[in-house]
């Protein structure tokens, strides 16, 4: 073989070296892009699955939250339904679904503060009967008492959409003038409630349908 043909044959042994080291290299280079592409692909559908999980399970609390949570709100009537006749009442109602534990309940009237509906009721009204809180009632032919309070409202659980009534003043067993002024009084009324769920979160409010969250109701003695 010709000298010539013999450096022909090693630059054309150089030049197939030097493609395959690049060929090599280009396929190094595009399996690491590949296993890179693949690794980001990884972390995305990871962080699209902890997502997914994380709107299920706020789902699934909102849900839970929901099917706990109650809503009370303050209540007053001057009608019976049930005998058709005159009477004025005051309740609470939970409109929610779940049960309320009623931790405070504060009466509002004319600028001063009662804790007790009973409190209320003596400076509002009780003076148009000319009897004392709690005496006889003279005046009605019954003789029965003015008022009726029917249940005490501190540490009551009412249940999820129902009511709990907790003072009836009927017309019939009481003058007219202290009547109407009960009757008058009841709008001027403002009842600040404290309740709690079952899951023990709590809640205020004043005016239905509005309640504001609160880490705990206060302690108020009752006597």
């Amino acid at each position: 073989m010709s000298a010539k043909n013999q450096n022909n044959s090693e630059d054309n042994n150089e030049e197939n070296n030097e493609k395959i080291s690049e060929e090599r290299l280009a396929d190094g280079i595009n399996s690491q892009r590949l296993n890179l592409i693949l690794a980001i692909c990884g972390i995305f559908i990871a962080l699209a699955s902890f997502y997914a999980t994380y709107l299920q399970a706020e789902a699934a609390e909102k849900q839970v939250k929901a099917m706990t949570m109650p809503l009370v709100q303050f209540g007053h009537g001057n009608h019976d339904p049930s005998d058709n006749t005159k009477s004025i009442t005051f309740s609470l109602t939970n409109s929610g679904m779940g049960p309320a534990l009623i931790r405070s309940v504060v009466y509002k009237f004319q600028g001063k503060k009662y804790y007790d509906v009973q409190d209320f009721y003596n400076t509002c009204c009780l003076s148009a009967q000319n009897i004392k809180s709690g005496d006889i009632n003279t005046n009605s032919t019954k003789g029965s008492k003015p008022y009726t309070l029917t249940s005490q409202l501190f540490n009551t659980i009412i249940a999820g959409q129902d009511s709990q009534q907790f003072l009836k003043a009927n017309f019939k067993d009481n003058k007219p003038e202290f009547w109407n002024k009960l009757n008058d009084a009841r709008w001027q009324l403002r009842v600040e409630i404290c309740y709690c769920s079952m899951l023990d979160e709590c809640y205020i409010t004043e005016k239905n349908g509005v309640i504001d969250p609160i880490q705990q109701c206060p302690v108020i003695e009752y006597r």
